[in-house]
């Protein structure tokens, strides 16, 4: 069984998992692993991510029959198959009763906000947004999503409802978030490391479109048309009709799963270090929002 880290840039995606008739981050793998092994490869995913949704860091199990190459070779072998949106970072040797979507212990996402006018280099990658944000505001409600919650008023595609079959789980809409940070990022492309407002969210598992809809309302206590209490209240109601705004998916990106307990081995991010810059960012034109 090979392990695979897989990259890819979600424009171009209807989503990651197969789907009839779309053109999926798992039907470009089992392609290209169909090619080099000489036979038809499922390959399993870590983590569901829809249609706009970047990765650095999913994880694919798939079996190579032979394992004849190197882990360099499979690598270099399959990125020389895969088209220009999809890439393989690493590839390791597991043991073939490794599950990449079971085994996981933790998942970290981020979605990025550019504060102005987005640099062309990154369009379809973040999320502009034109208007004043209050990132120490954001900070503050972003602590309060930390812990065992349940996040049914931030759940999408129906799981967030009261007749939803996601009640009749064993977990239902309850999920444990380890981390919750909102922090001011630096990156050149942007041309100006004030500029970007990053929000980063580790979980145990995550409901549908869940991740997107805390930072919808992260965005509106920003704004300063909610206070960080909003997402308590948030959290007691339970119920998605009448909750935050789900932003595009075009500004997330699956940034890494652990299959070790959250805080042992290496760092999942660089989430422990002081953010850079002001708490407060302004944009050239203040009076438009995103």
């Amino acid at each position: 069984m090979l392990k695979l880290v897989v990259a890819y840039d979600g424009r171009r995606f209807a989503g990651s998992q197969r789907q009839v008739g779309t053109r999926t981050v798992q039907d470009e793998l089992e392609t290209a692993c169909a090619r080099l092994f000489g036979v038809e490869s499922p390959v399993r995913l870590a983590g569901r991510t829809d249609a706009g949704v970047h990765a650095v860091g999913q994880v694919a199990a798939v079996v190579d029959p032979k394992l004849e190459r190197t882990d360099l070779a499979t690598m270099a072998a399959l990125n020389g198959i895969l088209p220009d949106d999809v890439s393989i970072r690493t590839v390791e040797v597991v043991t073939a009763d490794f599950d990449p979507r079971r085994d996981a212990r933790w998942r970290e996402y981020r979605y990025r906000i550019c504060v102005g006018t987005a640099s062309p280099l990154t369009a379809g990658l973040v999320l502009a947004h034109w208007a004043w944000l209050d990132v120490e505001a954001m900070r503050a409600a972003a602590r309060r999503f930390e812990g065992e919650h349940d996040f049914a008023s931030f759940a999408g595609m129906g799981a967030g409802t009261p007749w939803s079959a996601w009640r009749e789980r064993p977990r239902q809409t309850v999920r444990r978030i380890l981390r919750c940070e909102c922090r001011v990022a630096v990156d050149t492309l942007f041309g100006s490391g004030d500029r970007i407002v990053e929000v980063l969210v580790i979980g145990d598992a995550f409901l549908p479109r869940q991740v997107r809809a805390m930072v919808g309302a992260l965005l509106e206590v920003g704004r300063g048309r909610r206070d960080a209490a909003w997402i308590d209240e948030l959290l007691a109601r339970g119920d998605r009709r009448g909750g935050p705004v789900t932003v595009p998916g075009h500004g997330l990106v699956l940034w890494a799963v652990g299959y070790a307990p959250f805080g042992e081995g290496p760092p999942p991010s660089e989430a422990k270090k002081e953010a850079d810059g002001s708490s407060h960012i302004h944009s050239e034109a203040s009076g438009h929002q995103a």
